[in-house]
């Protein structure tokens, strides 16, 4: 092997030590560029504790949430309510051939239904509202035989409750019901 397998050996020790210089000189950063969240994960205390305070903050935070969606959610139920038994009135005055009346009574939490031949049907919705909610319109919308309204077509009912309002109104010569 002579000189060049001794010069070759003293190299190649040089370059290793050189690489392992450098691995070190890594080794040595890295905990000063990735700090001590590299080193270290969440313990289960910290864990428990971060379950305990969201647990606290969402008790506290639920209750608010509730009471301010069920006002809105009465409003927005008795709207739907009042649209589906019109809806149901104009119906039956065409299945029965008969006109079919609801009164509704500003400030009043109910309203009702009234038929001519025959009389009011105990299958007639209850036509009462969620508490809280009232009647803020008096009027009456009468179907004919043929669905269309004889009396409050082009009319509106506005109910109101929690700060929330709502308005239901019959379209003239159609009887379609929309709700704003």
């Amino acid at each position: 092997m002579g000189r060049k397998g001794y010069k070759g050996t003293v190299l190649m020790g040089i370059m290793r030590a050189m690489f392992l210089n450098q691995i070190q000189r890594v080794k040595h950063l890295t905990p000063r560029i990735l700090g001590p969240l590299s080193t270290s994960g969440m313990t289960l205390i910290e864990f428990i504790l971060t379950l305990v305070i969201i647990g606290i903050l969402s008790a506290v935070a639920i209750p608010r949430f509730d009471v301010a969606f069920s006002s809105m959610t009465s409003v927005n139920g008795a709207a739907f309510m009042i649209a589906s038994d019109i809806r149901y009135a104009q119906e039956c005055a065409m299945a029965n051939r008969v006109s079919k009346t609801v009164r509704f009574v500003a400030g009043q939490s109910a309203y009702t239904f009234d038929a001519t031949i025959p009389p009011t049907s105990s299958l007639d919705p209850s036509g009462q509202l969620p508490g809280g909610v009232t009647i803020g319109t008096t009027i009456t919308f009468t179907f004919n035989s043929l669905g269309e309204p004889t009396a409050g077509g082009g009319s509106s009912v506005t109910v109101s409750g929690g700060g929330q309002n709502k308005t239901i109104s019959v379209v003239n010569y159609t009887g379609k019901v929309n709700i704003s």
